[in-house]
């Protein structure tokens, strides 16, 4: 019954959900579902006051972790351990700031424009996505010139193909992580795509483009990452125009 969603019972669902391991982020998301629900009941009359609402999210503060940016010389070192088609994979995230599986699972069929190797003529299509939504970027040139250097295979359809039975590798953050402690990276592989984000709003991208090109579901989470990393006048100019940055 919804009159028996106290405010206690608000309460016993956080430390339950943090119990099972759910990060501030998730929680905080639940919780707005949880108060956007309770809010049409309340509004249809069945009752009085929201409970949701009146929970105080006393220590619900999301802490972001610092963001480690590799230096380059550390993502050459990481690149020359991995084997195979692996030894571009971190040059591609740099480059596109796409995530992990996202960009493992990207197939040669996904791309188009590569017989003109020109930025601008290029596009990719990515359907591996966090959030399951299909996105279009672009490629930039650093992007197409890895391209042209990643071999293809004749069994495997995709772009950073293997042996294997699937062609592809399926857990490319476990195999690294392995690398970056032998060679000392001192990061996640993760971090190469912060690094793409931070770098492209010192250059001068909007954040509104920023968000689209990586594929956050709000300019909010891009923000909350980002705009810390840069200065004030940085930050008024990426925020200054919706279109800032596109072409």
């Amino acid at each position: 019954m919804a009159s028996e969603n106290t405010t206690a019972v608000v309460s016993e669902f956080v430390s339950r959900r943090r119990d099972c391991g759910g990060t501030v982020a998730t929680i905080n998301r639940d919780l707005t579902a949880f108060a956007n629900r309770m809010t049409a009941i309340k509004n249809d009359g069945w009752i009085e006051k929201n409970p949701v609402r009146a929970f105080e999210r006393q220590g619900m503060k999301e802490v972001l972790p610092d963001i480690i940016l590799p230096k380059k010389e550390a993502i050459v070192r990481l690149a020359a351990r991995a084997p195979g088609t692996l030894t571009h994979f971190p040059g591609f995230l740099e480059a596109t700031g796409g995530r992990v599986t996202e960009m493992a699972m990207l197939q040669w069929s996904d791309i188009v424009g590569l017989e003109n190797p020109i930025e601008g003529h290029v596009e990719v299509t990515l359907h591996h996505t966090k959030g399951g939504k299909v996105r279009a970027i672009e490629l930039r040139q650093a992007v197409i010139d890895i391209l042209l250097k990643i071999r293809r295979s004749n069994s495997s359809p995709y772009v950073f193909s293997n042996k294997t039975d699937h062609g592809y590798y399926r857990d490319p953050s476990n195999l690294f992580w392995e690398y970056g402690q032998e060679t000392g990276f001192g990061a996640r592989l993760h971090d190469l795509r912060h690094k793409f984000a931070i770098e492209r709003l010192r250059e001068g991208w909007s954040i509104y483009r920023v968000q689209q090109y990586i594929g956050h579901g709000s300019v909010l989470t891009t923000e909350r990452y980002y705009l810390r990393y840069l200065t004030q006048a940085q930050q008024a100019k990426v925020k200054s125009d919706g279109n800032n940055g596109f072409r």
